[in-house]
């Protein structure tokens, strides 16, 4: 493409100090003549004075004129305008329609003709499969699930009975989705009698899902990812949580069973959440945190349990230094004790 092409797609200004033909896009400090980079971080401008990339996304707060031997596309967000390039470039395209001769499909299946299934994939009764969806080898899709239009299944994903998967979805290899809810009631002999999970999970559109993610289905209802929300590898989803819309839930964050997240919201990694609980929307926990009561107030909490994350960089601060001050505080209570037992001996 032409700069001038890019700076339409993009919507954004450009300056052009020679003509050049961009066919890849690279980092800033690894780009080559032909290659578009984008600048969002500050820090990396260091590298508009040694790069050879052939134009640069470079955000409205630059000053061109120190720049005179660069193009540049100038943009509000070069971060988002790169997303939106790599997307123009790089987004597959609809895959040809395929039934492999190995799939084994169930009674009453009914798989659009658009959709691409390919080696060893086992489909169950009753199930739905929309149109131009892409299910890679070795996947397991059980009895009655719909799968919408337009999603990528990568392999080795489970999706069991009677769960639901929305529109332009994408499930990374290794996930289970459905898979049972931890249930058990003790009996009176001290014995784990085994709830029956019947509920299913839905799975609305445009939810990404990463490599071995585990979302159990619910009781009785549903365990709900809502609309937009992007989930990394390794997370647990128990049964009967809800998830916002547009949220993130980064890797090894576990979620217990009926929790309810809201809107945007982002987990950190390794972010632990008890049961039952409620976080609002717009509410940020960051990683390693351990969530134990219900978050009424959107904000940025931290720690175990979490609280404000102002007070908890503070309180972190003061850590390693408690020693010194238990030190400290031995020795005035000493200093003390010296004192009143001196003043008693003059009384």
């Amino acid at each position: 493409m032409k700069i001038e092409e890019i700076a339409k797609l993009l919507n954004c200004s450009y300056i052009k100090r020679f003509e050049v033909d961009i066919d890849s896009l690279a980092p800033i400090e690894k780009a080559q003549k032909n290659t578009l980079s984008f600048l969002s971080n500050p820090k990396y401008e260091k590298y508009l004075k040694t790069t050879k990339a052939g134009c640069i996304i470079a955000p409205k707060s630059i000053d061109p004129d120190k720049y005179k031997n660069l193009n540049l596309v100038i943009c509000d967000d070069p971060y988002l305008a790169f997303a939106v390039l790599l997307r123009h470039f790089y987004l597959p395209k609809p895959p040809s329609p395929k039934i492999d001769k190995t799939d084994i499909i169930g009674e009453n299946s009914s798989i659009d003709e658009t959709a691409h299934i390919e080696e060893y994939v086992v489909i169950g009764n009753n199930v739905k499969i929309g149109k131009h969806t892409r299910i890679m080898p070795f996947v397991y899709i059980g009895d009655n699930v719909v799968i919408k239009d337009n999603c990528l299944i990568y392999p080795n994903v489970v999706i069991r009975e009677n769960c639901v998967v929305g529109n332009n979805v994408i499930i990374h290899a290794g996930s289970v989705i459905g898979s049972d809810g931890f249930g058990y009631a003790k009996t009176q002999e001290g014995r784990h009698l085994k709830i029956p999970q019947i509920g299913n999970v839905v799975i609305e559109d445009d939810v990404e899902i990463g490599a071995n993610v585990t979302i159990d289905r619910a009781a009785l209802e549903s365990t709900i990812i809502k609309k937009g929300t992007k989930i990394d590898n390794l997370v647990q989803i128990a049964h009967n949580v809800e998830i916002g819309e547009n949220s993130i839930i980064i890797a090894q964050t576990g979620i217990s069973g009926s929790t309810k997240i809201g809107n945007n919201v982002i987990l950190a990694g390794q972010t632990g959440i008890a049961g039952h609980l409620k976080i609002a929307d717009n509410t940020i926990i960051t990683a390693k945190s351990g969530i134990g009561t219900s978050i009424k107030k959107a904000g940025i909490y931290s720690g175990i349990p979490a609280y404000d994350h102002n007070l908890w960089l503070k309180s972190s601060a003061i850590m390693p230094k408690l020693y010194e001050m238990y030190k400290k505080i031995k020795e005035l209570s000493k200093t003390i004790e010296e004192l009143k037992d001196a003043i008693d001996r003059k009384d």
